[in-house]
């Protein structure tokens, strides 16, 4: 004799916990989802960005991304170390990054809690902040990058044409 599947969770349904628990369901929001892909994925760039800034100054060559996980304020704490330690020239820049880049790690918590993580223009705001001090960093990332690959003659010639 065969039984049907859902037959013992009709009865547990109908008597017991399972009679007084109701999942909720979310509201089918396309804005809010979109708003919190957003973020989640400007916060994934920008620790992508601060790990490829760090390896410039790693003397091993060791790959941080692979060590580790490692936390966003974690790894900007180390990259502002390790930058001020090679003499990085926009020291001051790079520490003013490094500060919002500290706030923006405390505040991921924040998509959690009803007040904020509803909000869909301020995750759309939040999300934009990240991505600003993300294309900062890149900025100056690449800046070190061509100045550390710039040979003196190249910057005289450059500066006569």
């Amino acid at each position: 004799m065969l039984t049907s599947l859902d037959a013992p969770g009709r009865e547990l349904a109908d008597s017991g916990y399972g009679a007084t628990i109701i999942t909720v369901n979310a509201a089918r929001d396309h804005d809010r989802a979109e708003s919190i892909r957003d973020l989640v994925d400007a916060h994934r760039r920008l620790q992508g960005s601060v790990l490829r800034f760090l390896s410039l100054f790693d003397d091993r060559r060791v790959n941080v991304a692979r060590s580790a996980p490692q936390t966003l304020e974690a790894l900007v704490g180390m990259l502002e170390k390790k930058a001020r330690s090679a003499g990085f020239g926009r020291m001051r820049e790079l520490s003013a990054a490094v500060q919002e880049a500290r706030v923006a790690a405390r505040q991921r918590e924040w998509l959690f809690f009803d007040s904020f993580g509803t909000d869909v223009p301020a995750l759309r705001d939040a999300a934009r902040a990240l991505e600003r001090l993300d294309a900062t960093l890149v900025g100056l990332c690449v800046e070190h990058v061509l100045r550390a690959n710039t040979s003196p003659g190249a910057k005289t010639r450059a500066r006569r044409g």
